[in-house]
């Protein structure tokens, strides 16, 4: 979502029959932006006066016999309307006071506090500040330029709460309780509600969630060194370092071809007698076979714990993603689809024994302060992410529903030979399949790396998840060589496109058509 904060002699040009003859490019600017979509408007919150007392002046000059009164109220409604496009930007406290033009620099600090380009004719203003304002003919000039579609514009995504942030930053700010406070212990019970289980615990991060899991467990007793944890080959290291940094085996097994994901039928030919748990993977947001692999782990008495990365909200049959296994690890990363302003993580179980385990050893191994139970480390979410998680959590659905439109429309409108979409169900299907929560869209072809420096030459910036298959990273350099060879033509072919909530129906359709016009 694109910002603009409008310039007070913008708003007069629109509302001057004389001014809109002068400046039509001020009209034609505004008016654009009114009707864009994918734009948002601001006025300061320190022109508000000015612009009261402008307009009043203005409007007893053009009739001496109104009184003043009269003029301010007829002032307050053209404001009334101007605020009914354009939002407030309010003036941030520590702004730096330019005293040759005060109501300037209040006016670049409203921009800059929302990162906002400021639409003006004000020419001290654009020679002064040349990256925070932009000309209306400059605009006019921009908008027939082929415009860029990045990966994941996390700025635009956080920029849609920043009234709701700034309330949540003051609330945590003012309460002097920055750690294990009363945000942390809402975001728990909301994401525990969302989830559908009975426990949730905040931790700093995805991977500390899978450590902690597998720790647990072993001070349970129910797991020990070199103890074998099946896992798929195609996942991110993460999933495999939480496994190791325990002292356990991670089992490696080839995906299922189709979804990528871990494949029941190969989980089964990989038990041993030294299997304990499968790790199952829910890649790109979509959820594994859960209950296949849940009935093969009932069937061989293993523990299953679900690798929630990327899999926020994703469900099959109403049960969703962390209340399938015995316990799950999510990651709150930035660009996750539930994603903090840093980062962040968080476990969800039923078993209480468990819960109570995990939240010891996340916390120095202390159930109680002074006393250690184990010999733990330190892995909390804090009080502000806490804060700002709770701000996401309340549109998650909605975010994931636009991601499944855009999904709907990539597997309806990319249509090439040489392009392999993921294989879902039928498309018109797509937005009812709660199985799928769209964090990544991976395509596959053989022409990778030309499709990604074609697109890129386009604008349209394309990502791969992952370039290097685990096994070959030289961090395992150590393990025995072997071949897993769906997992090694996904590393080679996959490529994952933009896929975001504030994506407009221009972008993606501009991203179909530029697939279908690539050729080898």
């Amino acid at each position: 979502m694109k910002k603009f904060l409008i310039d007070l002699n913008i708003l007069f040009d629109n509302y001057d029959a004389n001014r809109q003859a002068l400046f039509p490019n001020s009209i034609e600017s505004l008016q654009l932006l009114k009707c864009a979509p994918d734009c948002e408007l601001f006025v300061s919150s320190s022109s508000l006066h000015n612009l009261q007392y402008i307009k009043a002046t203005s409007i007893k000059r053009e009739h001496a016999a109104i009184t003043r009164q009269n003029a301010d109220k007829l002032a307050n409604h053209f404001i009334k309307d101007v605020l009914s496009y354009c939002k407030l930007a309010k003036t941030p406290s520590y702004i730096d006071i330019d005293y040759d033009d005060i109501e300037d620099s209040q006016i670049i600090a409203s921009a800059r506090a929302i990162d906002a380009k400021v639409l003006t004719r004000d020419e001290g203003m654009l020679t002064k500040y040349p990256d925070e304002t932009i000309s209306p003919a400059e605009f006019l000039k921009k908008k027939t330029e082929p415009q860029k579609v990045s990966f994941l514009d996390l700025k635009a995504i956080n920029q849609q709460y920043i009234h709701e942030f700034e309330q949540a930053f003051d609330q945590v700010l003012n309460s002097g309780w920055y750690i294990q406070g009363n945000q942390v212990k809402a975001f728990e019970q909301e994401f525990a509600d969302y989830c559908g289980t009975k426990h949730c615990i905040g931790v700093a991060n995805g991977l500390d969630a899978l450590i902690l899991i597998l720790r647990a467990y072993k001070e349970l007793g129910k797991l020990k060194e070199g103890d074998e944890v099946i896992v798929p080959a195609n996942t991110y290291i993460a999933s495999i370092l939480a496994i190791t940094e325990n002292r356990l085996k991670p089992i490696l097994v080839e995906p299922d071809a189709q979804t990528y994901n871990l494949s029941p039928g190969l989980v089964e030919t990989a038990i041993t007698p030294n299997t304990k748990a499968i790790l199952a993977v829910h890649l790109y947001g979509q959820l594994a076979d859960m209950p296949a692999i849940n009935a093969i782990a009932q069937k061989h008495n293993l523990l299953v714990i679900e690798d929630s990365a990327q899999s926020h909200g994703a469900s099959i049959d109403g049960r969703k993603s962390g209340n399938w296994g015995d316990a799950s690890g999510f990651s709150f990363y930035p660009g996750k689809n539930l994603g903090a302003l840093g980062d962040a993580g968080a476990i969800t179980t039923n078993d209480d024994e468990l819960a109570q385990t995990i939240r010891a050893l996340g916390n120095y191994g202390s159930h109680k302060k002074y006393e250690n139970l184990y010999q733990g480390l330190n892995s909390r979410l804090d009080e502000m992410q806490a804060a700002f998680l709770r701000v996401k959590l309340k549109t998650l659905d909605q975010q994931i529903e636009k991601r499944r439109q855009i999904a709907t429309w990539y597997c309806s409108y990319i249509d090439n030979k040489n392009i392999a979409l993921p294989d879902r169900l039928p498309r018109s299907d797509i937005r009812h399949d709660t199985h799928h929560v769209w964090h990544l869209f991976v395509i596959r072809t053989k022409e990778r790396a030309k499709l990604q420096g074609y697109l890129a030459e386009e604008g349209v910036h394309t990502l791969i998840h992952y370039p290097l298959a685990v096994h070959k990273q030289r961090a395992f350099n150590n393990w025995p060589k072997h071949h897993y060879p769906v997992t090694e033509a996904l590393s080679s072919e996959v490529l994952s496109l933009p896929i975001s909530p504030v994506m407009t129906d221009e972008d993606t359709l501009s991203i179909c058509k530029l697939i279908n016009d690539f050729s080898n």
